[in-house]
């Protein structure tokens, strides 16, 4: 059996705040799976920028992951350039799932995007009445 591996990284309140709003543009319920989903699944990226600020990194999130989404994490870390998992965590949460997700959606046309978000919301095995 896989065992559950607790993954935690600070971040400011600043990014916090920034974190939050991705969360919120790419339709993700809460902290915790957005920042799983970016991990595992952003592409190769390089970090163009470093948070100067002089804000302490006082809040801490967590998640949890298996030993094989662990393994893929420190791949992507790894090929990503990244010398710790602290600065991929925040990196990944502050940029990278808004180009992974525009990517996945935007295949097609506009109509063809529309459509697939109108077919995800609608509730499925409907029975007609009349």
């Amino acid at each position: 059996m896989d065992t559950a591996i607790n993954i935690n990284f600070d971040v400011t309140p600043s990014q916090m705040k920034t974190i939050e709003l991705r969360v919120v543009e790419n339709g993700f319920n809460d902290v915790v799976s957005y920042v799983k989903v970016v991990a595992l699944m952003v592409q190769k990226f390089a970090v163009t920028s470093v948070d100067q600020s002089t804000e302490e990194s006082s809040i801490e999130l967590s998640f949890s992951v298996t030993q094989a989404q662990k393994a893929k994490i420190d791949e992507n870390m790894e090929v990503s350039g990244c010398k710790d998992l602290t600065t991929y965590l925040q990196y990944v949460a502050l940029h990278s799932v808004v180009s992974a997700v525009v990517e996945v959606r935007s295949t097609g046309g506009l109509d063809d995007m529309l459509k697939r978000i109108s077919d995800s919301r609608r509730p499925k095995n409907l029975k007609r009445l009349f």
